[in-house]
């Protein structure tokens, strides 16, 4: 009995042992993951605002920082909801359709029907249209790459269908003054835009659905054996996507005046871009909220300082592209360095 006990013992102590070993490892590869993701933002941040504000005319005048904001402000909310579906291991590539229908048609109504019915329309719009993508890729099964793929070509029609390829003037200065106000010298869009981060951030890091956003993105066949439902948390995903580009299209309108079937192309590599830079990885996982915001930022802040050295626009994709590729291989280096982490073959 005595050598029984002695070994029962030995066994629990081993067992003990091991789970603080992989406890240690996991800690250590939730701290390494942190490293690459800040880093992945906060140093090109850090490096663009210095060369700009040392190296570029008038980048840190009034105008331009004022300018910057408000882009950075229309970004950032179309990559909170990019951030999202991301986070479930998806992707959306018509966000930039859907914010420019969305954009056309609250210009429209806020010609008919005043500023508020407007804004409320083009944010209902854009709400719709990710339900819609919502619904392909739950319902009919189809990825989220080929299903966006697919919509932004429909969303992108509809717009040239709506306006007819003529742009769409707005005539109410006071919906175009939301673009323009401001408080406190911050412009509007921007709180708009921290305010709705901030919601998004306490939403997905301190409740329930924030949980299963994480649980999903991890693995949605284990998720499946917890108990949620990973199709419904997709298609809140694609719905907030879709009510994010609203919103975004929104604020482009007031911001531009004037909206025609060309506005916002190109934005969803933006999104993308900002996403991942910002720390939430193209495998799925834990959504980045605040890392958003920051690469939101730094793309806003790179292209006005192109703008402003008179580089010629076509760079300006060139950088975009650079940037995802960076921002790629920086999620491609933090998942490698977490999994190697993981097998205990780091120090």
């Amino acid at each position: 009995m005595p050598d029984t006990t002695l070994a029962a013992t030995s066994t629990a102590a081993l067992v003990a042992d091991e789970r603080a070993r992989s406890a240690e490892l996991a800690r250590r590869a939730d701290a390494r993951r942190n490293l690459l993701q800040n880093a992945g933002v906060m140093i090109p941040f850090v490096l663009v605002l210095v060369a700009g504000v040392a190296a570029v005319p008038n980048f840190a005048s009034g105008s331009n920082v004022t300018n910057m904001l408000v882009n950075a402000a229309i970004l950032a909310i179309v990559g909170y909801g990019m951030t999202l579906v991301i986070a479930v291991r998806g992707i959306d590539l018509s966000v930039g359709s859907a914010q420019a229908l969305a954009a056309c048609i609250a210009a429209s109504a806020v010609n008919s029907a005043g500023p508020l019915v407007g804004a409320v329309v083009g944010i209902a719009v854009g709400a719709g249209l990710g339900l819609v993508n919502g619904v392909i890729v739950t319902r009919l099964r189809v990825p989220g790459f080929i299903a966006t793929l697919s919509t932004m070509s429909v969303f992108r029609g509809l717009v040239l269908l709506f306006t007819g390829g003529a742009p769409i003037m707005i005539a109410s200065s006071g919906f175009k003054s939301v673009a323009t106000g401001s408080v406190l010298g911050i412009p509007v869009p921007f709180l708009i835009a921290v305010v709705i981060g901030a919601g998004a951030w306490f939403a997905l890091d301190r409740m329930r659905f924030g949980k299963h956003v994480v649980a999903v993105g991890g693995s949605p066949e284990a998720a499946v054996d917890t108990g949620i439902s990973v199709s419904r948390v997709v298609l809140l995903s694609y719905l907030a996507a879709g009510a994010a580009a609203g919103i975004g299209g929104v604020l482009l309108a007031s911001q531009l005046g004037v909206v025609n079937g060309s506005v916002a192309t190109g934005l969803e590599l933006q999104a993308i871009a900002i996403v991942v830079l910002g720390g939430t990885s193209m495998a799925g996982g834990r959504p980045r909220i605040i890392g958003t915001f920051v690469a939101a930022l730094l793309l806003s802040m790179i292209n006005s300082g192109l703008n402003l050295l008179n580089v010629p626009s076509f760079y300006q994709y060139v950088a975009l592209g650079a940037l995802l590729v960076f921002a790629l291989s920086i999620d491609g280096a933090q998942r490698a360095a977490v999994r190697r982490m993981l097998e205990g073959r780091l120090s």
